[in-house]
């Protein structure tokens, strides 16, 4: 028996398979802390050896080289010898300046909360409830604003994630024909003002709870389209504002399972009452009804875990919108893994 053959084993290749998908994690939690320590950006100016990026990130030589000799081997960083290390280009991708970076997503994606809520998957299976008010007591955003480092990072990723999306939705559908649009729960608003930037004849509106359009940041995202562009506050299970002819809602509808959902959903039919020519547009995931591989699959137990939403197929779509009152008149995919969905009142 060789040194890399195991008792027992009959199908290498699908046992490495099993081992690949079971270690995971350990790439994950890899892949963050190498993030976390800015590896990506020490390198910008080209190769250094392990001993300079311990240094400069105050940790040990010996465990850092293990760490990124791990993400060498699936194609993060280039190991070129003598303990050296360069970027690739995925981890490019990786730093602070780099263009549609996805530091902050790396970043929120591999903080302690997601691994303590997806340890308790099982707990979900079983129950058919979030995870994450098991562990925490409270609802996902509750749990997640209780601790500062945590809504840090959870807030930086959805903006990075908006950064990565907001090319592909201005791709996919043409604002041209709105006068004003509301983004309902738009965070900072960085997607808004993107809209808001390749369309300046539009006038757009922020909605979202006072303790962020209060937030200095998003001043400062909505700087340079403030002239047409104004915020309101709210709690949108309470009431949506009347005054736009389109609202718009990027990754909420999702959160929530069907009741909740049919809630947000009429109180944005009840803004739309008397507009005319009004629509919604909800971008979220279209879960396609085949076993070929979607992102929205695994982005489905996400919504399990945390809000206790869903990814829905076009079919449940269409029947969730036309129980709140609305028709689906088309969806437009984008060529990442979400697509543009719009309404108008029935």
């Amino acid at each position: 028996m060789t040194a890399t053959q195991v008792p027992g084993r009959t199908d290498t290749p699908v046992f490495d398979r099993v081992m690949q998908l079971a270690n995971g994690f350990a790439l994950s939690s890899a892949l963050y802390v190498a993030t976390k320590l800015e590896i990506p950006d020490l390198l910008a100016k080209g190769a250094r050896p392990v001993s300079e990026l311990a240094e400069a990130t105050g940790s040990n030589e010996d465990a850092l080289y293990r760490v990124l000799r791990a993400l060498a081997m699936v194609g993060v960083f280039a190991e070129i010898g003598g303990r050296s290390f360069a970027l690739t280009p995925v981890s490019e991708l990786l730093r602070s300046d780099s263009r549609g970076s996805a530091k902050e997503l790396v970043l929120w994606l591999g903080n302690r909360f997601h691994f303590h809520v997806w340890a308790e998957l099982s707990y979900s299976v079983k129950t058919g409830k979030p995870a994450v008010e098991h562990i925490y007591g409270k609802p996902a955003f509750e749990a997640i604003e209780s601790q500062p480092d945590v809504a840090r990072d959870f807030n930086a990723g959805v903006t990075s994630m908006s950064r990565q999306l907001a090319p592909a939705v201005l791709e996919a559908y043409d604002f041209s024909g709105i006068d004003t649009l509301m983004d309902v729960a738009g965070g900072h608003g960085f997607i808004l003002c993107e809209i808001l930037t390749r369309h300046p004849r539009l006038k757009g509106i922020l909605f979202d709870m006072p303790s962020v359009v209060e937030d200095p940041r998003c001043a400062q995202c909505l700087l340079n389209v403030s002239h047409r562009c104004r915020t309101l506050a709210g709690n949108f299970f309470e009431h949506v504002p009347s005054g736009a002819d389109a609202y718009y809602m990027q990754h909420i509808i999702h959160d929530w399972d069907d009741e909740p959902a049919l809630k947000i959903l009429g109180n944005c039919r009840q803004a739309l009452q008397g507009q005319r020519n009004g629509k919604l547009l909800v971008v979220d995931s279209v879960v396609p009804e085949t076993p070929e591989p979607h992102f929205a699959k695994l982005l489905d137990l996400e919504m399990l875990l945390m809000p206790g939403g869903r990814e829905r197929t076009e079919k449940q779509f269409r029947a969730l919108f036309a129980e709140a009152g609305f028709e689906i008149t088309r969806i437009a995919p984008t060529r990442g893994a979400e697509s543009v969905i719009e309404a108008r009142l029935q």
